[in-house]
């Protein structure tokens, strides 16, 4: 994890060894982020739909770079018919992290069906 406010390598303390700042608002957030996605995660394999996408914006809005989050949030609304909004969370996520990314093969495959964009 970096310090969001100069990008050094962060440690277990509490304070940025770099610039000395307060992390500890920051790892607080990444926790609950994590915490949001496992919950959506659960839900998504137990077919909730709706409340996997609520878990998954709620993981998102404390940590946008949560790049499992955003691509299991762009697969929930592929699976609802949303693809749109699917491929926008997919070049949103492949835009953070260009390499070693599955959304870099859904955003392919998509391209490769484009019937799929006409539903």
């Amino acid at each position: 994890m970096r310090c969001m406010n100069c990008g050094a390598e962060l440690t277990e303390s509490a304070y940025c060894p770099n610039c000395g700042c307060d992390v500890s608002v920051q790892k607080q957030a990444i926790v609950l982020s994590g915490l949001y996605y496992n919950q959506g995660l659960e839900k998504a394999q137990v077919r909730d739909l709706s409340g996997a996408i609520d878990q998954l914006r709620r993981s998102l809005k404390f940590n946008k770079m949560n790049i499992p989050a955003r691509n299991l949030l762009g697969l929930v609304y592929f699976e609802m018919g949303e693809v749109v909004a699917a491929l926008s969370e997919w070049v949103i996520s492949k835009n953070i992290q260009p390499e070693e990314n599955i959304a870099v093969e859904y955003i392919e495959n998509l391209q490769k069906d484009a019937n799929r964009l006409d539903i």
